[in-house]
């Protein structure tokens, strides 16, 4: 380490040792220790970018200004610092995964990374500018130029990075003895955990969390349903909980799961496969949507939350234009990250939902988009599709906020779809 400090100067060394050890996590997530279920092509693209970037960025560093030196150093690091922080949290809440030792260790390098992009500009203050007002310039050039970056560059593909990688979390005990914990597969083959309690009335709900969370998130509304007679199943997406594969927060493939979990569904003795409806919150919602629009074994669907699940759904807000880079890098990010890729656009599929009903629940109260995309997708739906707007209500939050209310629509809805003639 010495005598790379005294050949490359300690600023090189420091940028050229802390990449590398990130370089190394990339390597270790994508290939050696890759999450259950994962191909080992999954994520080539992203871990062959990664080395292309980051050697790329060693090669060329020292001959580098000081301001682009500082703006690579922190780019670089704020990316790894949120790749290990991500893997730091999951070792507090649970026993650590194989890939979490070279995390934590690509965290302390990300930290490195940031305090040298931050001691460049000073160390090499007025560095190369002749007079006051040149030096001036290149400070305000250098602002700006870092705002843009952050923006387009690093700051969504940050949230990519949350999106992709988010850490499992323990999942606990069923509710009660009445839930029996099982085991499918998705039409791809991976194998899904969840649990499920029998119907009492020949009908069932299956249930979808959201993107950032596993089927504890359920567990609510799977009461609700099952005090009124209902079987409900309630699982972990691909890559949350304790089900196999790669996380990807906006759904990406899990219709696979949900055509899983209806197959399994049907060749429950007790159930009526003409009874079976969907629920989805957030995320959860939107893959409903696009379930429905295709299989018709979902005889009525509750979408708790609908937002969008590609950039191709946030193009159509009005006023989009300024967020546009930032929400097209993001999405961008997401699928070089996960390797998967989004479905069509909502609105374009929930027309296709009809003859099925759709009960589409838009809040407001945390998330103001939500109430915008919700009658995007009712106008562009056909009947029968009921709309039902809670404005003041937390994304997702209205089974609380508003219980008696949302225990009135909801099985009322499922009563009227599954169980009336």
């Amino acid at each position: 380490m010495m005598r790379a400090v005294r050949d490359w100067g300690w600023e090189t060394a420091v940028f050229r040792g802390a990449t590398g050890i990130c370089l190394l996590h990339a390597l270790d997530d994508a290939f050696v220790n890759r999450q259950p279920g994962v191909d080992l092509d999954q994520h080539a693209l992203a871990a062959a970018l990664s080395l292309v970037l980051g050697v790329g960025a060693i090669v060329a560093f020292p001959r580098l200004r000081p301001g682009v030196r500082a703006a690579v150093s922190l780019g670089f690091g704020v990316l790894a610092t949120v790749n290990g922080a991500l893997h730091f949290r999951h070792v507090t809440v649970d026993a650590p995964a194989a890939s979490d030792y070279t995390g934590v260790v690509a965290l302390l390098a990300g930290i490195a990374l940031i305090g040298l992009g931050v001691a460049i500009p000073i160390l090499h203050r007025g560095e190369g500018a002749a007079t006051g007002a040149r030096r001036w310039a290149n400070r305000a050039v250098a602002v700006v130029g870092s705002v843009l970056v952050a923006y387009v560059l690093v700051l969504p593909t940050s949230g990519a990075l949350v999106v992709t990688h988010k850490h499992r979390e323990p999942i606990g005990d069923p509710p009660d003895a009445a839930y029996e914990p099982i085991v499918f597969e998705s039409s791809d083959g991976l194998e899904l955990a969840g649990w499920y309690r029998p119907s009492e009335n020949r009908a069932a709900v299956l249930i979808v969390h959201g993107g950032g969370g596993d089927r504890n998130g359920t567990v609510r509304h799977a009461e609700l349903l099952a005090r009124h007679g209902y079987g409900v199943l309630v699982y972990d997406a691909r890559g949350r909980g304790e089900s196999e594969g790669s996380p990807v927060a906006f759904g990406w493939n899990w219709s696979k799961d949900v055509a899983g979990a209806l197959a399994f569904l049907r060749g429950r003795p007790e159930l009526d496969p003409e009874r079976l409806g969907g629920l989805g919150l957030s995320t959860g919602a939107d893959v409903l949507i696009e379930v429905a629009a295709e299989d018709r074994g979902l005889r009525a669907v509750v979408s708790d939350g609908a937002t969008a699940g590609s950039f191709a759904d946030y193009r159509n807000l009005e006023g989009l234009d300024e967020a546009a880079p930032f929400y097209l890098t993001l999405y961008t990010a997401a699928r070089v990250l996960s390797g998967a890729s989004p479905g069509r656009p909502l609105k374009e599929l929930v027309g296709k939902v009809s003859p099925t009903p759709l009960l589409l629940v838009s809040t407001g109260g945390s998330i103001a988009a939500e109430i915008d995309f919700n009658r995007i997708y009712a106008e562009a739906a056909r009947e029968p599709t009921e709309l039902w707007e809670l404005p003041e209500v937390d994304h997702t939050a209205a089974i609380r906020q508003r219980p008696g209310e949302y225990e009135r629509r909801v099985v009322g809805f499922f009563d009227d779809a599954l169980l009336r003639p």
